[in-house]
């Protein structure tokens, strides 16, 4: 699919990345038996097929102020979910917007930083045109939360 077969040094490879993206080649490559030249070749090939997208961190939401979160389900009128999409996209709240197929059209990551942040974001998404319905989803606590 991507042009470029992965073997099981790549996917040690992109193991360690995914657990800490700063993790240094060197490292990588003593901890795989590999030198520090091969990982940097490795990663290369893997950034250009498209395999590695981008390097990334992992933000605590309560630190920043967000702690409410939420999932909003949202469906919008058919021919506009791409406008939709994009304006769910330029509010700051919002952390992840993922196209579905099922009863809902979108499923967006929120934040907020009380209950009544959290009303007035929902307020503004349901203002959205063409935004049909919306439901909220409080998350309570996060047992495990992963960047895939």
């Amino acid at each position: 699919m991507f042009g470029v077969e992965l073997d099981e040094i790549d996917y040690k490879i992109l193991d360690t990345l995914r657990r800490d993206a700063r993790t240094p080649f060197t490292e990588v490559g003593r901890d795989l038996g590999i030198s520090d030249a091969t990982v940097h070749v490795r990663v290369n090939k893997m950034m250009d097929a498209g395999i590695i997208k981008r390097y990334t961190i992992v933000v605590d939401e309560e630190a920043l102020g967000r702690k409410v979160r939420g999932f909003m389900l949202i469906n919008v009128n058919p021919g506009s979910l791409e406008e939709a999409a994009n304006q769910l996209v330029e509010n700051e709240r919002v952390s992840a917007v993922y196209e579905i197929h099922g009863p809902n059209d979108l499923i967006v990551k929120v934040g907020a930083g009380s209950l009544d942040e959290m009303r007035d974001l929902v307020l503004k998404v349901r203002e959205i045109p063409n935004v049909a319905t919306s439901e909220l989803i409080t998350v309570f606590k996060v047992w495990k939360e992963k960047n895939v």
